[in-house]
């Protein structure tokens, strides 16, 4: 199969299945599996090496997610900025060492910071699927890690009774570790969010999935059928497509998609592979065939200012955060911040969770007392944090932060800092543990919130 091809399917009114740890491994690749799995102990980092609190920070910072890797980098550097000129940590500036993990290297990194580089605290990653073949390392090393772009909740559902052991069992999709959180909102709310918008506002249609042959790309298409029919949607799943992950000619998928006669189409793309499918997309006329287009992680400036004027308006986008979304003084402060900081730009869906996250370590760390991992992580649990996306906390027990996700219009009616759409209107969506557990129930599939 080349690597432009993908895979396909035709999908009927069927119940989302459960994508297991062996099917997950096959589509990661071996290689990676291995790597990940094996070989990691050589001894528990943390602690740091004296001085100061240091951070590590590992993100996709060169090929198809660059831009992306590169806004994460940036929400760091601005969260670090503000800490220390708030203090730093008990009074020591804190210190930000990045790595990046293109390559399927995030363990070999990993692995470099806590034992090499001796850093108190881990950020990242930007790869779902990356995240949970690197789930036993970050185990074993010990030290707190937050994920800051990452949409699997598998990796943060600890109900293993339930779901099933991802790393002891085939079929099992709880992949929780006690020294993970996250501070993104994660594929369960991101795609609650969209069906919701098509139930409340469609209700009824031909939907076809198009989106990245990879852990996430299956997800999404799982967990927006589960919620479309659980809301009540009466919706017939025509086509299913998934172009290899960094396809540069997705039109044979684009047209079998289109051949389905769609009236939705909801696709998964994110950062390069968001914007090769738009411009291939609408050479072939696909936005003006159908009603509306989803995105679960499109809607991001990295990747709206490199369309311009190519992406159409009125088309239903969503991602983690939107500049607009939220009218409070932390998010106009921390807009304005990003933009001196970073040349006149406006913050990536990543960049909150980024920044956040940094205040996360401070204020646990402080609380503490101490960079032990085990008193951080015990402070993290059901930590409550206010900034841009409004007041959240970290649950106790899943480690998973209850953020909000956004969904909007493009449009070119917001204030964008480059030629082409913003979102407008454009709103923010929560969702809580207990919704989720009963909208997923019949399918299977685990909310991790």
């Amino acid at each position: 199969m080349s690597s432009n091809q993908g895979r396909e399917s035709d999908s009927g009114r069927t119940s989302s299945r459960r994508v297991g740890r062996r099917r997950f491994l096959a589509g990661v690749g071996a290689s990676a599996a291995a790597t990940s799995l094996s070989g990691c102990i050589g001894g528990l980092g943390g602690g740091g090496g004296g001085g100061g609190v240091k951070i590590g920070g590992v993100f996709l910072l060169s090929g198809l997610a660059e831009a992306l890797g590169s806004a994460s980098q940036a929400g760091a550097e601005l969260g670090v900025s503000a800490v220390n000129e708030a203090g730093g940590i008990n009074d020591e500036d804190v210190e930000i060492v990045f790595r990046d993990h293109n390559n399927g290297d995030a363990v070999s990194q990993i692995r470099s910071l806590v034992q090499e580089e001796q850093v108190d605290a881990l950020i990242g990653l930007t790869s779902s699927g990356v995240t949970l073949s690197s789930a036993q390392a970050i185990r074993e090393l010990g030290v707190p890690m937050t994920l800051t772009d990452i949409g699997t909740p598998w990796i943060t559902e600890h109900d293993t009774e339930t779901y099933g052991d991802f790393f002891n069992s085939d079929d099992g999709t709880a992949a929780g570790i006690p020294n993970l959180f996250r501070t993104n909102a994660n594929t369960t709310t991101n795609t609650y969010a969209i069906a919701k918008y098509a139930v409340d506002n469609v209700g009824s249609g031909r939907i076809a999935n198009i989106g990245p042959n990879y852990a996430y790309g299956e997800q999404t298409w799982d967990y927006f059928k589960a919620f479309a029919d659980a809301l009540g949607g009466d919706f017939e799943y025509v086509r299913s497509v998934f172009p290899e992950l960094g396809a540069s000619d997705m039109t044979p998928q684009i047209n079998r998609v289109l051949s389905a006669d769609p009236d939705l189409v909801f696709t998964s793309f994110w950062a390069g592979d968001a914007v090769t499918f738009v411009q291939q997309a609408v050479s072939q006329g696909l936005f003006e065939q159908v009603d509306d287009v989803f995105d679960t992680l499109g809607a991001d400036p990295t990747v709206f200012s490199a369309l311009g004027d190519t992406m159409p308006e009125g088309y239903h986008y969503s991602s983690w955060y939107w500049h607009s979304a939220y009218d409070n003084q932390a998010n106009t402060d921390y807009v304005q911040a990003f933009k001196d900081a970073n040349n006149g730009s406006i913050p990536s869906f990543t960049g909150p969770s980024t920044y956040s996250a940094i205040w996360l370590y401070k204020n646990a760390i402080e609380n503490a007392g101490s960079t032990e991992p085990d008193a951080i992580i015990s402070e993290m649990e059901g930590m409550e944090y206010e900034g841009p996306r409004g007041t959240w906390r970290i649950d106790p027990d899943s480690h998973q932060a209850t953020a909000p996700t956004i969904i909007g219009e493009t449009s070119t009616n917001d204030d964008v800092p480059y030629e082409g759409v913003g979102l407008d209107p454009v709103e923010s969506v929560s969702l809580e543990k207990s919704r989720a557990q009963e909208l997923l129930a019949d399918s299977g599939l685990p909310p991790g919130l």
